[in-house]
């Protein structure tokens, strides 16, 4: 049995994650497996599907498109707004409207229900090339002819160093429950992912677990890419090929870049 060190690497749009650990190349029959705990792998799985999320966003969407809350009246029933068809018939309509301007409607959304009355609200990202206006018009006609009188708020995708996290964790109060029930457009490309085994020497990787910081040593390895911050691991599961949760073995560490030719992430300040 040969040990070497594996990147995963993760695109999506004008960012890039790299996970980079060790691995086993079997010379003979397969080990024992180390079996995750059950909260171990519950983690692992808030993880993975956290950041499968926020890369379907950033793979999909750009500074144009936008970031809407949705609400129903104080009057309007609610079992009709558990039902869910006022939602279903706005998405349907602001897609005719872009299908009619020969544009691919793109859409990630969620459901949730207000803490207080229990009413629901919805938490959409989508596509902007037919403006504000059309997305405004489609869902407050439905509850009011007054135009002073709005049930949706929009504001443009903002792209800082961290991706679109932030904007993925706002899509819901609950970030486990939002990354377990966003429905999306059938269109979306999902993030390219590739992985290389035998670059990154043990050496290497322990020298970058202890440096942490040196954006040098990180953009010499991914020229291109603008160094984010990198995440040092001791003790991790992935997935393996079989799609079983396997423990590996330390050092681990994740590393965060995006293209230094981007012309729409923000530089100068810092999001959450």
């Amino acid at each position: 049995m040969r040990k070497l060190n594996r990147e995963s690497i993760h695109k999506s749009g004008d960012y890039m994650e790299v996970d980079i650990f060790p691995v086993r190349k079997l010379t003979g029959r397969r080990s024992a497996k180390a079996k995750p705990t059950r909260a171990a792998q519950q983690k692992l799985n808030e993880r993975n599907a956290a950041r499968k999320f926020t890369w379907l966003l950033q793979e999909n969407f750009g500074p144009k498109d936008y970031l809407c809350e949705l609400s129903y009246p104080s009057d309007f029933p609610y079992d009709k707004a558990l039902e869910g068809r006022e939602f279903a018939c706005f998405l349907r309509n602001v897609k005719n409207a872009y299908k009619k301007a020969n544009i691919d409607f793109r859409s990630m959304y969620t459901t949730e229900l207000g803490e207080k009355n229990g009413r629901p609200h919805y938490h959409l990202i989508c596509s902007g090339e037919l403006g504000a206006k059309i997305l405004r018009e489609k869902w407050n006609k439905r509850f009011t002819k007054n135009p002073k009188v709005s049930y949706i708020h929009t504001s443009h995708l903002i792209f800082t160093k961290t991706g679109l996290a932030g904007a993925a964790f706002y899509l819901s109060k609950d970030p486990r429950l939002c990354y377990r029930s966003y429905v999306c457009s059938k269109n979306l490309k999902q993030p390219p992912k590739s992985q290389r085994d035998g670059r990154i020497s043990c050496r290497k990787l322990q020298e970058m677990r202890n440096d942490i910081y040196n954006a040098e040593l990180f953009e010499k390895l991914y020229p291109g890419y603008v160094f984010v911050d990198a995440d040092p691991r001791l003790d991790m599961y992935d997935i393996n090929e079989y799609g079983e949760a396997e423990k590996i073995d330390f050092p681990y560490i994740t590393i965060r870049l995006y293209k230094k030719n981007s012309k729409y992430i923000l530089r100068s300040r810092e999001y959450a």
